[in-house]
């Protein structure tokens, strides 16, 4: 009987600690349109004249590589990342 009385304010303690615990946090929040926009101008990419929010974790932008060719790009919305890049042909410029 003393056992159980021992026991059970441990266990109780131990329930209540963990249900206070804080929440693992999120991760980083998303990006602004324009810190992703910097983020594009950092890697080199220019003209950038649409950006779209795909989802709470994509952006897709249309914008010109450095070397002027146009792309449609998938980015990661935390980090900046570009994750995927269509090339649309045309460079900018040409008349196609």
């Amino acid at each position: 009987m003393k056992k159980t009385f021992v026991l059970m304010p441990l266990i109780l303690s131990a329930a209540l600690a963990q249900a206070q615990a804080p929440a693992a946090p999120a991760g980083p929040a998303a990006m602004g349109f324009g810190q992703v926009t910097d983020a594009l101008q950092r890697q080199g990419y220019r003209d950038i004249h649409e950006v779209e929010r795909e989802s709470e974790r994509l952006y897709e932008v249309k914008a010109y590589t450095a070397q002027g060719e146009r792309v449609e790009l998938t980015v990661d919305a935390r980090s900046g990342e570009v994750l995927k890049t269509e090339h649309k042909g045309a460079r900018k410029g040409d008349r196609r």
